[in-house]
C-alpha cells in the first residue's frame, strides 16, 4: 500500500483520533501540519467544489460570515487561514483524497 499524505493539526482531536487509527491499522503515512503546508491546491479546490461550505470548519469564528461566499472566496480565505479548512485530509499519490475521519475509513484501506 502506498504512503498517504496525512494533512492535519496536532492539537485537533479528530486528527489525533485519525492518527491513532492509522497507527493501529499499520497505514504508512506522512504527517503534514496543514497550517504550514496546505494540501495541493487541486485537492483543496475539489473539496470545496464537492462539499461547498461543508468543507469549512463550522467552529471557525468566520464560518457564518463565509458559508455563502462561494468557491473563489473560500479558496482565497483558506489560503490566508488554513484553519478554515476541514480536517484531517488524506491524499494518495494518485490524487485521490478524503476529508474528515469516520467509520468509512475501514473501506479506504481494505
Amino acid at each position: 500500500m502506498p504512503t498517504v499524505d496525512f494533512y492535519c493539526k496536532k492539537t485537533c482531536k479528530s486528527c489525533q483520533k485519525a492518527q491513532r487509527w492509522l497507527d493501529e491499522h499499520g497505514v504508512d503515512y506522512r504527517f503534514i501540519d496543514y497550517t504550514k503546508q496546505l494540501p495541493p491546491r487541486e485537492v483543496v479546490e475539489a473539496a470545496l467544489r464537492e462539499r461547498g461550505a461543508q468543507a469549512l470548519r463550522k467552529r471557525h469564528p468566520r464560518f457564518k460570515e463565509l458559508k455563502d461566499a462561494g468557491l473563489e472566496v473560500w479558496l482565497r480565505e483558506v489560503e490566508a487561514d488554513p484553519n478554515l479548512l476541514g480536517r484531517p485530509i488524506l491524499v494518495w499519490p494518485d490524487g485521490r483524497w478524503v476529508m474528515g475521519f469516520g467509520p468509512d475509513w475501514e473501506d479506504l484501506f481494505a
